[in-house]
């Protein structure tokens, strides 16, 4: 999170508890990633919570830059794998899970990038405004790859027949707007903050989604 060690690790434990709450939802193996995204929301922003550590406490260098980098491979690579398979593996339509499968390389391929420029430039956390800056201009066509990015990681959720995902990925794209406009500089920790507080919403979804789950299963 965005604001402080405390707050960051007080919202890891929160999403985390709420995370295993989802995964106890879930009514068959292909709900199960899904389903976990609190959870691996609550594991980065656990990583965020040792950049602050880090931040805070010169002789904590090294553990800032192991919060950094495993924060980051979340932001620029994780989630452009997981938001685009989690859906490929609810979604039974052959056409559709085809292009999703699109979406995961395409993911694959940009968090491949990324991360990559990540690791080769090197980067150093700063503190801005009160938010964590995680400096990625130097990646070439970022401004570009943010749009590329965002796009990936919501279409899946408006693949799929449900109401509920298609909402969820309304809001995600409203939090980058926001992030967008009045956080641009510290855009990364901020949106990531944002999507790490809509992921609670994944409960709801999940329990939904097990209900129509359970709605067309034949009757023995």
């Amino acid at each position: 999170m965005c604001f402080s060690a405390t707050v960051s690790l007080t919202a890891a434990a929160s999403l985390f508890l709420l995370g295993i709450g989802t995964i106890r939802q879930t009514s068959s193996k292909r709900e199960v990633l899904l389903g976990s995204f609190p959870c691996l929301f609550a594991l980065q922003q656990s990583l965020e919570g040792l950049v602050w550590t880090g931040i805070n406490d010169n002789s904590l260098n090294q553990l800032m830059m192991v919060g950094t980098y495993g924060f980051l491979l979340f932001a620029t690579f994780m989630w452009l794998v997981l938001s685009p398979l989690s859906i490929y593996f609810l979604e039974k339509d052959k056409n559709k899970k085809q292009f999703l499968s699109v979406l995961t390389i395409l993911g694959f391929l940009l968090g491949f990038y990324l991360f990559t420029w990540t690791i080769y430039h090197g980067i150093e956390p700063q503190v801005f405004s009160g938010n964590i800056f995680y400096d990625l201009r130097f990646i070439p066509f970022f401004e570009v790859c943010k749009y590329i990015y965002l796009s990936i990681i919501v279409l899946p959720f408006f693949i799929k027949q449900s109401k509920l995902l298609k909402c969820f990925a309304s809001l995600i794209i409203i939090s980058f707007i926001i992030s967008q406009l009045f956080f641009k500089i510290t855009l990364v920790s901020v949106w990531c903050f944002f999507a790490a507080l809509l992921s609670g919403f994944l409960s709801l979804i999940m329990k939904h989604l097990s209900s129509e789950e359970e709605a067309i299963k034949p009757s023995i």
